[in-house]
């Protein structure tokens, strides 16, 4: 099975948010503004708020990680290289963020390393 780029899933996940939601009468190129931070179509996969409501109730798995200190550009920048999931960022600049990643896959690896500041640590 071939992996999937972080374009690729990015847009995959686009098309069906517009499917799942047509009443938003977006086009591709506005639900990118909308939906995600870096809407380039070859940026990360880290969501507005609106985009991460949207998936919420498209009933994505979502999985909460309490995030010290994530707010510095080099570990946003991180993330948006390395996270092949959607994420949501929540509390950015306070001392206590949470970060809601929206794949099994990758909320189980950041449970094993035990917390998400230390899963971060391995991605840089």
């Amino acid at each position: 099975m071939q992996k999937l780029s972080i374009q690729h899933k990015k847009l995959l996940v686009t098309e069906a948010m517009l499917n799942t939601f047509p009443k938003s009468k977006y086009d591709l190129r506005t639900a990118f503004f909308k939906w995600w931070i870096n809407s380039r179509r070859n940026g990360g996969l880290r969501l507005t708020s609106a985009g991460f409501n949207l998936l919420k109730n498209m009933e994505y798995d979502t999985y909460q990680f309490d995030a010290r200190n994530i707010a510095t550009a080099s570990n946003l920048i991180t993330l948006d290289q390395n996270l092949e999931c959607p994420y949501y960022v929540a509390g950015l600049g306070a001392m206590e963020s949470k970060i809601y990643v929206l794949g099994s896959k990758e909320a189980t690896i950041i449970n094993l390393y035990g917390d998400f500041n230390t899963f971060l640590d391995t991605l840089g």
